[in-house]
């Protein structure tokens, strides 16, 4: 299901602000998680300190050990008495100073026995519960945002799907309802030449009827081919083409629209022939739409190594927007009629089949499709028939 650019901006936006309001309280809560840990362990080291101060001034032997603080004592002239701290800090003069992943602390201490002028305690800072708290809340955050935007999509969603739901209601109801009169049309035509002759009047019917049947075989195969089966089978593409030019070559008498054909003969492709009618037919249909009258289309199919090239080249009025001219529905000329489907269709063809396709176009010039097919490889089995 795809949606208008405007529903999906306003998605997107959704999703920003949701982003937005789960990010404020996550970042007042880890600030306040790390001040806490400065906290917590600021008043480790005074408690520490205090203690180291109570020793000096009793004249007790030895001081109080931790397994968590570490501690240095200086003497009036900023000489260590005594140093265990983890690494040498360049300067003293501080009340708390934190150098990562260490806290320090300084604390002055009056006359003792001991000539200690200050002491210095260390504690290393643990951050971790920190980062388990952030790692729950990021989890915390995409579980609800992905919630929310399932819901929110879901909202958006629901109306297109239902008209996605009733348009295919339609296409199939219509076209089961136009397949046996087109079909009926057809042989009638065809029984009333035979017994009139052909006339100019008919010849247009028939003209009319082709374009109707190209317009209902693109439109069936939009339908079916994500729940039917294309099997690939081994394809004379230069007898094939020929064949399809044969039958447009009326359609393209009808405008005075010459055919020139340069096609190399016995090469052989590999895919399924439903699809690659799609994309000769609709290639070919449009070439002759959009062509102007008493104007020619150079149709060209040549080998290469292991590839071949079919180029289609009309002198119409061109195309404007190249980029969007494969999107579904899309189409520059509203007054010629159609579904927008046809570009489509050999897009998403040539993209299964891994067909490169190459477009040029310009403006009042024309245009000119290139379809690069793999060549089909010849199988031992394959050469075994061929043989018999």
């Amino acid at each position: 299901m795809s949606f208008p650019s405007n529903e999906k901006k306003l998605a997107y936006f959704y999703t920003f602000l949701l982003m937005i309001l789960f990010s404020i309280p996550v970042y007042f809560t880890l600030s306040y998680a790390f001040e806490n840990e400065l906290i917590v362990k600021q008043m480790e080291l005074e408690n520490y300190a205090n203690e180291l101060e109570k020793n000096i001034h009793s004249e007790k032997i030895g001081f109080a050990r931790s397994v968590k603080v570490k501690f240095a004592l200086f003497n009036k002239n900023q000489k260590a008495q005594t140093y265990n701290l983890s690494k040498k800090l360049e300067n003293y003069e501080f009340n708390i100073y934190k150098s990562y992943p260490y806290l320090y602390y300084r604390k002055d201490i009056g006359n003792n026995i001991y000539n200690i002028s200050y002491i210095i305690c260390e504690i290393q800072l643990d951050y971790s519960k920190i980062l388990l708290l952030a790692t729950i809340l990021f989890f915390i955050i995409l579980i609800n945002i992905y919630i929310l935007n399932k819901s929110i999509i879901k909202n958006i969603s629901r109306p297109y799907e239902v008209m996605q739901k009733y348009t295919n209601i339609l296409f199939n109801d219509t076209m089961h309802e136009l397949k046996t009169p087109l079909g009926i049309i057809n042989i009638n035509l065809d029984l009333l030449s035979r017994k009139i002759g052909t006339s100019k009047h008919i010849q247009r019917m028939k003209i009319a009827l082709k374009q109707i049947q190209i317009n209902y075989e693109s439109i069936e195969y939009y339908i079916k081919n994500k729940r039917v089966s294309y099997p690939k089978d081994k394809i004379d593409l230069s007898s094939y083409l020929n064949s399809r030019i044969d039958f447009f070559e009326d359609i393209a008498n009808s405008k005075f629209i010459n055919i020139n054909v340069y096609i190399q003969d016995n090469i052989f492709i590999f895919m399924n022939i439903l699809e690659l009618q799609r994309i000769v037919d609709n290639t070919l249909i449009n070439a002759i739409k959009y062509s102007k009258p008493n104007s020619k289309i150079d149709i060209t199919l040549i080998s290469t190594l292991d590839k071949c090239l079919l180029s289609i080249k009309d002198y119409g009025c061109g195309i404007k927007d190249v980029k969007n001219v494969f999107k579904r529905f899309s189409r520059e000329d509203q007054t010629q009629g159609g579904f927008g489907l046809g570009l489509n269709i050999i897009k998403n063809i040539c993209d299964k089949n891994n067909i490169v396709i190459e477009l040029k176009s310009k403006e009042d010039e024309g245009s000119n499709f290139t379809y690069i097919f793999e060549l089909y490889k010849i199988k031992f089995l394959d050469r075994i028939e061929d043989e018999k």
